[in-house]
C-alpha cells in the first residue's frame, strides 16, 4: 500500500490549482489545507476538490501551527517569499517550490541553507525536465551515445500582459526570471555548471503601458565550465496567446531539434550517414514532476530538480539581468 502523504498548499492561484489537480491523481496523497490571499481563492479550490476536507487559511503561520502535513507546495509569486520555506523546513516538512524560488539570490540562499540544515526534500517546479524528449536526450548523454555536449540554442516566445504582478519588475523580476528561466534551467540540465554570462534586455513594445516595467525582449550568451556554450532569447512580442519554446541541443554525435520538451527530432551524426529519429510523447509534465516529488518523499526514487539547482538557475538569470544593466558586460558566476 502506498505510504500516505498529507499535503498543504501555499498559493491557490493557477499553479496551486494545477498541482492540486495532479495530486488528486496520485494514490495515497491528500490535500489537507490551503492558504492564500485572498482566502476566497483557497475556499474556491477546496470546493473544487470535495473528496478532500481542505481547511483554508489566509495566514501561513497559522496554518503551519494548526495543521499537520508531510509536504508543502509553495505556489506563490517571487515577491511573496518571506521565509515560508525556511519555517516549513525547520518543522521537518518536505517542500515543493515553484520557480523562480525567490526574487533575490540572498533569499534563495537562505532557503537552500534551511533545507540543508533540516535534511528535508525540496524540489523545484522545473517541469520541462520531465518531457519525454528531454528525458530521452538526457539518457543518451549519460550513456555516451550523444557524445560531448557543445551548444544549447533556445527561444521563449509569447505575447500576453499576464497578471499585474507579473509585469512588475519589483514583483516578478521580469520575463527572464519568471518564464525564460525554464530554458536557462535546461541549459544547466544538459551542459552543467555555468561560468560566464553576458546578457541584454529591452522593453521595445510595452512602453505605453504604465504598469509594465519588465523587459519584453532578452538575449544572452553563456559559457559553461565544460567549455560548452549557450544562447537563449526571450520575447513577449510574438504570437498572442501562444507559448512556444523551441530549442536545439548540439552534441558531438547527436543534434536534437526540440519543438518542445515532449517532442524532438534526433539526428545521429557519428556514422557516415546521419540517422534520424523522432521522439514524441504526450507526458503530462506537471503530473510527472509531482509523481517524482511524492516518490522521493516515500523513498521510492531519486531526488529530482533539487532546490540547490533552483538556486543555481536563479543565480544564472540574475547574472543575465545584472549584465544587461551594464550594457552586456560579462558576469562571472
Amino acid at each position: 500500500m502506498d505510504r500516505q502523504v498529507r499535503v498543504a498548499l501555499l498559493g491557490a492561484g493557477y499553479m496551486g490549482r494545477l498541482h492540486a489537480d495532479r495530486l488528486s491523481k496520485i494514490p495515497g496523497v491528500s490535500l489537507v489545507s490551503a492558504c492564500s490571499l485572498p482566502v476566497k481563492d483557497a475556499e474556491n479550490l477546496a470546493a473544487s476538490f470535495p473528496q478532500w476536507k481542505i481547511n483554508t487559511y489566509d495566514d501561513f503561520d497559522r496554518m503551519l501551527e494548526k495543521e499537520s502535513f508531510d509536504a508543502l507546495y509553495v505556489c506563490i509569486p517571487p515577491f511573496a517569499h518571506e521565509g515560508q520555506v525556511e519555517k516549513a523546513a525547520k518543522k521537518g516538512i518536505h517542500i515543493f517550490v515553484e520557480k523562480p524560488i525567490a526574487l533575490t539570490t540572498e533569499r534563495a540562499a537562505s532557503m537552500v541553507e534551511a533545507v540543508k540544515e533540516a535534511g528535508v526534500i525540496a524540489q523545484v517546479g522545473y517541469h520541462m525536465r520531465f518531457g519525454a524528449a528531454v528525458k530521452e536526450l538526457k539518457k543518451l548523454m549519460e550513456d555516451g551515445t550523444a557524445g560531448k555536449p557543445t551548444l544549447f540554442d533556445a527561444r521563449y516566445e509569447c505575447n500576453s500582459l499576464h497578471t499585474p504582478w507579473w509585469r512588475s519588475k519589483d514583483k516578478s523580476g521580469g520575463q527572464v526570471f519568471e518564464q525564460v528561466i525554464h530554458l536557462y534551467d535546461l541549459s544547466l540540465f544538459f551542459l552543467g555548471e555555468p561560468e560566464l554570462v553576458s546578457g541584454f534586455t529591452a522593453n521595445l513594445c510595452h512602453t505605453h503601458i504604465p504598469d509594465y516595467t519588465i523587459e519584453d525582449t532578452s538575449v544572452s550568451a553563456i559559457r559553461f565550465k565544460s567549455g560548452a556554450l549557450a544562447n537563449i532569447a526571450g520575447t513577449n512580442n510574438a504570437v498572442p496567446m501562444a507559448w512556444n519554446n523551441p530549442f536545439t541541443v548540439v552534441c558531438e554525435k547527436l543534434t536534437a531539434f526540440f519543438t518542445d520538451a515532449n517532442e524532438a527530432e534526433f539526428v545521429f551524426t557519428a556514422g557516415e550517414k546521419p540517422e534520424r529519429k523522432v521522439v514524441k510523447g504526450d507526458r503530462d509534465m506537471y503530473l510527472e514532476e509531482d509523481l517524482a516529488f511524492i516518490a522521493s518523499i516515500r523513498g521510492e526514487g531519486p531526488r529530482a530538480a533539487p532546490i540547490e539547482e533552483g538556486y543555481t538557475g536563479l543565480r544564472l538569470v540574475d547574472a543575465v539581468v545584472r549584465s544587461s544593466m551594464k550594457n552586456g558586460m560579462p558576469v562571472v558566476l
